[in-house]
């Protein structure tokens, strides 16, 4: 069963969001209505899902909200009261995973949790994708520099000389990228 922690501070709506959470699967780990105290709960617990409201005190929920998009720690949700309706573009403006309104209906409730857990995994496959791009540009910047203090030194070509850094790094049993690195140092540089 996954877990959550609810920040809302209206006990109406923490009630029906507890009978709601057994449909998604989840089990409602903390219930508060103090900002600071769902931040903390969020350290102590690291639940698969955070539902937020808007009337919070301590930490106010727009504070509480950027805090929790910044840490990425789980799929953030926001629960508005339908007097907020006039709120919507702006909590959509701050990012959260999804956005309900109160009163819940099970339907929507499921739809919203499950967008909202597709929505982090989504944003989560994106950031690993975009650093392993920015790793693998930085090894082409620092093979590329290499190359050209081996083409500057010993007037190889570029072909010739990527052959013997690739040739040198087997024979090492070390990564290109390393191998480069210690070029760049002036740790390692091929006999002429």
């Amino acid at each position: 069963m996954k877990r959550t922690i609810v920040a809302i501070d209206d006990s109406a709506m923490i009630q029906e969001i507890k009978t709601l959470l057994a449909v998604v699967d989840y089990q409602g780990l903390a219930f508060t209505g103090n900002g600071m105290e769902a931040l903390r709960l969020l350290h102590r617990f690291e639940p698969d899902l955070m539902i937020i409201g808007r009337n919070l005190s301590g930490l106010n929920s727009s504070d509480l909200l950027q805090t929790l998009l910044t840490l990425h720690l789980c799929p953030t949700m926001v629960v508005l009261n339908a007097d907020e309706h006039t709120l919507l573009t702006q909590v959509v403006g701050a990012g959260p995973h999804q956005v309900v309104f109160y009163p819940l209906r099970a339907v929507d409730f499921v739809a919203a949790v499950l967008l909202a857990e597709e929505r982090f995994k989504q944003e989560r496959e994106s950031a690993d994708r975009i650093r392993r791009l920015e790793d693998e540009l930085k090894a082409r910047k620092l093979i590329y520099q290499a190359l050209l203090r081996l083409i500057q030194a010993r007037g190889w070509d570029e072909e010739k000389a990527y052959a013997l850094l690739r040739s040198e790094a087997m024979t090492q049993r070390r990564s290109i990228r390393s191998l480069a690195l210690d070029i760049i140092k002036g740790n390692w540089f091929p006999e002429a």
